[in-house]
């Protein structure tokens, strides 16, 4: 029998996660989050809040894995530092009915959503999100704790770099840089490269 997961966060995006693993037909421990009090009996589809973050590390070698489920990049990448270090196994998981071509890379920590497209040769990095019907294109690069948002389109050669993010339904142009901490607003679309840590809306060009 498979060990259970644990669930790191009971947010919305931990439902997300909670649903790919039921869709996956892996056991669900329970989630873990500072901002709920497990004496409360929360419940996520069925199954309890158990505790706090560090709650998690009382069931070193009774879980499968710990998977990531926290929206804000910052915040996932210290959670993912967090438990790599203390010997924990990140999975990275894919909803079913992704398209994650062959030759595609997913990197550890990393959740791939309801939709998803994932071409060929591309590469997403650790601890990133690829959300719902979101598209990443033959050759890009997903930077490292890095998040695309629902129906975001990526065409192909494009670089992202770490921690950046990409809105509901932006559109990025082929063969371009983008740096590391970006922000790409809802809608946007961008035709150039943008430099580190630089905000996006509307049209970049």
């Amino acid at each position: 029998m498979k060990k259970p997961a644990a669930v790191l966060g009971a947010g919305g995006h931990a439902r997300v996660v909670a649903s790919i693993l039921e869709a996956r037909r892996m056991p669900v421990l329970g989630f873990f989050d500072d901002s709920f009090d497990p004496k409360a009996g929360e419940k996520i589809l069925g199954r309890p809040v158990l505790g706090r973050f560090r709650d998690i590390l009382k069931f070193k070698g009774k879980i499968g894995g710990v998977y990531l489920a926290v929206g804000d990049n910052a915040s996932r990448k210290k959670f993912f530092n967090f438990f790599r270090e203390r010997g924990f196994s990140l999975p990275s998981i894919t909803h079913p009915s992704a398209f994650v071509e062959k030759n595609a890379r997913i990197g550890e920590g990393s959740v791939v959503c309801l939709g998803a497209i994932v071409g060929a040769g591309a590469t997403v990095g650790k601890g990133c999100i690829v959300n719902s019907g979101a598209s990443l294109d033959h050759e890009s690069r997903l930077g490292d704790f890095s998040h695309l948002a629902p129906k975001s389109v990526v065409a192909g050669r494009t670089s992202i770099g770490e921690s950046s993010f990409v809105g509901m339904n932006a559109a990025v142009a082929d063969c371009l840089a983008i740096g590391a901490g970006v922000t790409i607003g809802a809608g946007s679309v961008v035709l150039r490269n943008v430099p580190d840590h630089k905000k996006v809306l509307g049209v970049w060009h």
